[in-house]
């Protein structure tokens, strides 16, 4: 699985799943509701593979997992930022296969349903960042709420050893819908998650 390129990624990641607020995978539990389904979205900022520049690239992992994601069985397909040119359209293509933590997932997932290059409405601002791919994907995220003053609730996770983030800003998913396989998903209101990332072959 792993590439023998160099690479080097640094950006930050957005996501959502069907969990509860702050997603029990976090603390090596068992998801939400005994099933995955969600969405990580990656925006490098600096970055190259292979000496192929990947600055300002957008990219990302839609799955469906019948259990906790690490039994696998997983249903999936991927998603490139149209603005991508062909060389960094390979080079991505071959980071979500085989560079970790991206390879991970894909290695778990036994039904891949391939890549499609798509128009990216991105907004990173935090925790109230936002996710438009049209006809494809909704998601915004906010701050998740005290239950009995309404009020914002902040958290963040530092987890060292985490898989895809070292620090996590626990979010709620305020609209999370997407479809995948000729499906539709709605899962407003549960899990988002806005990470700064960096991954690197070093």
């Amino acid at each position: 699985m792993f590439t023998e390129k160099k690479y080097s990624l640094k950006g930050h990641l957005v996501s959502g799943c069907n969990c509860d607020w702050g997603c029990p995978c976090n603390f090596e539990v068992a998801p939400s509701y005994g099933n995955c389904e969600g969405v990580y979205f990656w925006h490098v900022e600096t970055g190259h593979y292979d000496g192929v520049s990947l600055d300002g690239a957008n990219f990302g992992q839609f799955a469906l997992f019948p259990e906790a994601v690490h039994l696998g069985n997983g249903t999936g397909f991927y998603v490139i930022d149209e603005r991508l040119s062909p060389p960094q359209r390979a080079a991505v293509e071959t980071i979500l296969q085989e560079v970790p933590p991206f390879g991970v997932f894909h290695d778990l997932t036994s039904n891949f349903l391939g890549f499609s290059c798509v128009s990216v409405e991105l907004n990173l601002d935090g925790i109230t960042s936002g996710l438009k791919i049209p006809g494809v994907l909704d998601l915004q995220l906010g701050a998740m709420k005290n239950p009995v003053t309404g009020e914002d609730e902040l958290a963040t996770l530092s987890k060292p050893t985490g898989f895809t983030a070292n620090v996590t800003e626990l979010c709620s998913a305020e609209r999370f819908t997407f479809e995948i396989a000729g499906r539709s998903y709605d899962h407003s209101g549960k899990y988002g998650e806005f990470c700064p990332f960096e991954y690197s072959s070093d």
